[in-house]
């Protein structure tokens, strides 16, 4: 049985069906490492991104947390307490008295901590006047 040469031999179309098959392997292969290593850098962005948000909540909640201690010392500057907890963070209030001859600056610094990492530090100062701010 002759087989004419413009349809090939059975084994040439075996051949290229076998090429074809491999050539299709490899390019599924390329594409899944494509995928694989896409995946791998979208998990590690995303992680790194939501470490970021909780680092930024924390600061946000230290931040907060040092403006309620100023608001505190701003009307009563010796009524603030030396060390306070909320939500977990641990706030230091130092005060600093100087007098004057018409009354006291106060002058104080309000640090927020996370265990031991220092979160926010916070710069204030009050003056009263020696006749308690009354005219």
């Amino acid at each position: 049985m002759a087989i004419s040469s413009e349809f090939g031999t059975p084994t040439t179309s075996r051949t290229r069906n076998s090429h074809r098959g491999m050539a299709f392997l490899v390019e599924a292969l390329v594409v899944l490492a494509f995928l694989m290593t896409s995946l791998a850098v979208f998990v590690q962005l995303f992680s790194s991104a939501q470490l970021q948000g909780m680092r930024a909540t924390r600061l946000s909640e230290a931040v907060m947390a040092a403006t309620n201690t100023a608001e505190q010392f701003s009307a009563n500057p010796a009524s603030v307490q030396p060390s306070a907890t909320e939500n977990g963070l641990t706030i230091t209030c130092t005060v600093e008295e100087e007098p004057h001859t018409s009354g006291k600056l106060y002058n104080a610094t309000i640090t927020v901590r996370d265990g031991d990492t220092e979160l926010y530090t916070l710069h204030t100062a009050r003056y009263v006047s020696a006749n308690g701010g009354r005219l």
